[in-house]
C-alpha cells in the first residue's frame, strides 16, 4: 500500500480510541495510526485519558510507516505536551506546605482533633 506519509513528517490526527497501551488515531484522509503511551511524553503516564480523549485532534510526528501503511506516531515534539511535562516537575513535600502555616509539633497538636473528626466521619 502506498502512502503519502513519511518518517519525520508532522500530521494532524484525530483520536479514535484509547487503550491502556496507547491511542488509536486517524488522519484527515483516513489513514490509521497508533501513538504508544511511551510516545506521549518522557514522563511516566499512568492514565492516558488524562492527556487524550476520543475525538481530540492533535499534531503528531511520524516515527515510522508500516508495510500496510499504518502510522507509528509520537507527541513528544508537540509543544503542548512538552509544557504539560514541565508542569509535572517533582516538588518536595515542603514546597507544597502553605508557608503561612507553622511547622512543628504545636501545629500537629492543634490539627489532631480536626483529623480525628474527619476520620470518624468516614
Amino acid at each position: 500500500m502506498m502512502t503519502k506519509y513519511h518518517k519525520g513528517q508532522f500530521v494532524k490526527v484525530k483520536v479514535t480510541g484509547i487503550q491502556p497501551y496507547g491511542a488509536f488515531v486517524e488522519t484527515l484522509d483516513h489513514v490509521e495510526g497508533l501513538i504508544h503511551i511511551s510516545e506521549v511524553m518522557n514522563d511516566y503516564i499512568h492514565n492516558l485519558n488524562v492527556f487524550l480523549s476520543v475525538g481530540q485532534i492533535v499534531k503528531a510526528k511520524v516515527l515510522d510507516v508500516s508495510a500496510d501503511g499504518k502510522l507509528n506516531l509520537t507527541l513528544k515534539e508537540n509543544d503542548y505536551f512538552r509544557r504539560q511535562e514541565r508542569k509535572k516537575e517533582k516538588k518536595s513535600v515542603l514546597d507544597e506546605i502553605n508557608q503561612e502555616q507553622t511547622i512543628g509539633f504545636e501545629s500537629l497538636r492543634q490539627k489532631l482533633p480536626e483529623w480525628i473528626n474527619k476520620s470518624d466521619k468516614y
